[in-house]
């Protein structure tokens, strides 16, 4: 293969993911700071009242959910992508309890669970097994924490969940 000569065009190196494929992941990169975002206002809320162990459970959830953006973004730029980080709605979130924080953690990963699901099928069906491939561990992640927030919801069943101190009674199995 003659290089220099005037018709031929180099190929483009190296390959990029291709955009219809970017534009499916950069939403889950978002959803991934979003739940940053509220399990530290989760970790914050339960310090402020007095849930110590709920406290450091949340903290370590938002730095899983932090992981698994940093996942994501080293997948794209891996393959050449030039990823910008997307603006994240930060709305004040409030709880009123601990209850509260894990019904919204619950809702939280489940929709989470939904997205990924959403998006690994329509990526399976543009073809790009590398990409769905990918995206089964965060599929796995996702399962995993909607039984783990389920579990946790199932264990409050019969228990006062306004009372303070029941709650706090229970929160060493909880967490």
């Amino acid at each position: 293969m003659i290089l220099d000569s005037p018709m031929m065009v180099m190929p483009e190196f190296p390959k990029k993911l291709d955009a219809k494929i970017v534009s499916l992941l950069m939403p889950r990169l978002n959803d991934e700071y979003k739940a940053f975002y509220f399990y530290r206002a989760a970790s914050n809320y339960c310090k402020g009242v007095g849930y110590e162990k709920a406290a450091e459970f949340f903290a370590a959830e938002s730095l899983d959910e932090l992981s698994h953006a940093k996942g994501i973004e080293t997948y794209l730029v891996d393959w050449n992508i030039d990823v910008n980080l997307p603006i994240v709605e930060t709305p004040q979130i409030v709880f009123s309890g601990l209850f509260e924080v894990l019904v919204k953690a619950y809702e939280l990963e489940y929709n989470l669970w939904k997205e990924y699901n959403d998006t690994s099928d329509e990526i399976f069906g543009k073809g790009d097994i590398a990409t769905f491939n990918f995206l089964r561990t965060y599929t796995d992640i996702q399962t995993k924490s909607v039984a783990e927030y389920s579990d946790k919801l199932n264990m409050l069943e019969g228990v006062n969940v306004m009372s303070k101190f029941e709650l706090l009674t229970l929160e060493k199995q909880l967490f």
